[in-house]
């Protein structure tokens, strides 16, 4: 497994971020979803909106502070000893891909799994705007994070060290990933999480979920998995959504449903 930064790079690192105000984000589709072919211009301008503007990391630095704001208002006391946690997508909410949608654009290439898969490897995504920090909150206040990624079982241990070289993993987070099986979908693993059984869980801990944070409406609970889904009004109380106009099921369909 590749080598991890010790918790003293992780806060140079936080400090670093804070001054510098790092501007990229991430544009890549996840294993599971299907990526839309646009047009060469559009596409190298929704790159560049991601990686190049000012607008795009206040979007994702505003959903950061705002999830946190949340979290502070829903946090248990702590004489109750609740475990509680945030559920987080990966891609597209704290690694920007953007240099893999780059380096496929310049070429006119499409994603395809074998790229996707080499890029992941490399353990080169940066850190959302925004999205250092926040890990830092939660872990701070003594809370989990739980990241339920369409990334695959192959990807963990280059998954698990690039989350730790941007400070986003601490010890005691949860990653849970896609299998082969078509089932085992996010819901499934929410649902797990929530029982506290099976791979995408804290065996024996059944955790309060304060917040889920993600980019595509996937990424959130839905039917009848909390009362919340149903209601527009939990984006921004407790969903909430990151902006990404790079990819995802809009681009081939009509998906508004809310």
């Amino acid at each position: 497994m590749t080598r991890m930064r010790t918790g003293a790079a992780c806060i140079a690192a936080f400090a670093l971020a804070i001054v510098a105000k790092a501007q990229t984000l991430s544009p890549t589709p996840s294993a599971a979803t299907a990526q839309a072919s646009l047009p060469n211009a559009t596409a190298a301008l929704q790159i560049k909106y991601v990686r190049d503007s000012a607008e795009y990391a206040a979007l994702t630095g505003q959903t950061f502070r705002q999830a946190q704001a949340a979290i502070a208002r829903a946090l248990p006391p702590a004489d109750q000893q609740v475990v509680w946690c945030a559920v987080l997508d990966i891609d597209e909410t704290v690694l920007d891909n953007s240099v893999y949608q780059l380096e496929r654009a310049a070429y006119g290439l499409p994603y395809d799994p074998a790229s996707w898969l080499a890029w992941t490897s490399r353990e080169e995504a940066a850190a959302v705007p925004g999205a250092t920090e926040f890990a830092a909150q939660v872990h701070g206040m003594r809370g989990r994070i739980a990241y339920i990624s369409n990334r695959t079982e192959a990807e963990r241990q280059a998954t698990l060290a690039n989350l730790a070289a941007k400070c986003l993993w601490k010890n005691g987070d949860l990653l849970c990933l896609a299998t082969d099986s078509k089932a085992y979908t996010k819901e499934a693993r929410r649902k797990e999480l929530r029982a506290s059984t099976g791979p995408c869980s804290w065996s024996g801990v059944v955790p309060k979920i304060l917040v889920f944070l993600g980019d595509q409406i996937g990424d959130f609970p839905a039917g009848d998995e909390e009362t919340e889904a149903k209601d527009p009004a939990a984006f921004g109380t407790r969903y909430f959504l990151l902006p990404n106009p790079m990819y995802g099921g809009w681009a081939a369909k009509v998906t508004r449903h809310y």
